[in-house]
């Protein structure tokens, strides 16, 4: 079961000693940096910022479901690391209880439009992505295509805390920091 996929990782990791002297008090940054940097998700979460879109601007059921904003204290790979997992065990929790709220019945129509049509004007719509805030801002002057789109990944500005996170640090602790903030390259490119 998924409860116990995460259960055995806790078990192997949280309080293997190895793993801890690796990750505790390496990658340091405070929530004040990482407020500046603009960082977004578990990475700013773990400097004990409880930032997170789904509460702080509720979309979809988010409001609808009990669940927690897991934050650190440390600020470190290791709070990085715990409060993504933690993470896991909320996930969980929301999934159970839209499972149990879920009525019977279609839930995808037979049909479903091959395009959609935006009526002329601007948005800007953030979610709340496993990295971090995701947001989409469009443009349309009407019709199926968008006259400008732009699309925000956490990837970007979690990465360029790294520097920062790495200066004082060993060489191979920059692999374990870039691990931290679980960045998608394709993303930080785009």
């Amino acid at each position: 079961s998924t409860r116990q996929g995460i259960k055995d990782f806790d078990g192997l990791l949280t309080q293997n000693e190895i793993f801890r002297a690796r990750t505790e008090g390496v990658g340091f940054i405070s929530a004040e940096d990482a407020i500046d940097w603009g960082m977004s998700g578990p990475s700013i979460r773990a400097s004990g910022v409880p930032m997170d879109v789904r509460r702080d601007e509720p979309y979809l059921k988010y409001a609808d479901v009990d669940w927690d904003v897991i934050t650190g204290e440390n600020c470190d790979v290791f709070d990085r690391y715990y409060c993504r997992l933690l993470e896991m065990h909320e996930s969980v929790k929301i999934i159970e209880q839209c499972l149990e709220r879920l009525e019977p019945g279609i839930i995808v129509p037979d049909k479903m439009p091959r395009m959609l049509r935006a009526a002329p004007g601007e948005v800007y719509v953030r979610t709340e992505a496993p990295r971090g805030e995701y947001g989409v801002y469009m443009v349309s002057k009407g019709g199926n295509r968008p006259y400008r789109l732009k699309v925000r990944s956490a990837c970007l500005s979690n990465l360029q805390a790294l520097r920062q996170m790495s200066v004082d640090q060993y060489v191979a602790d920059a692999i374990l920091v870039l691990g931290s903030i679980d960045i998608v390259l394709s993303e930080v490119d785009r």
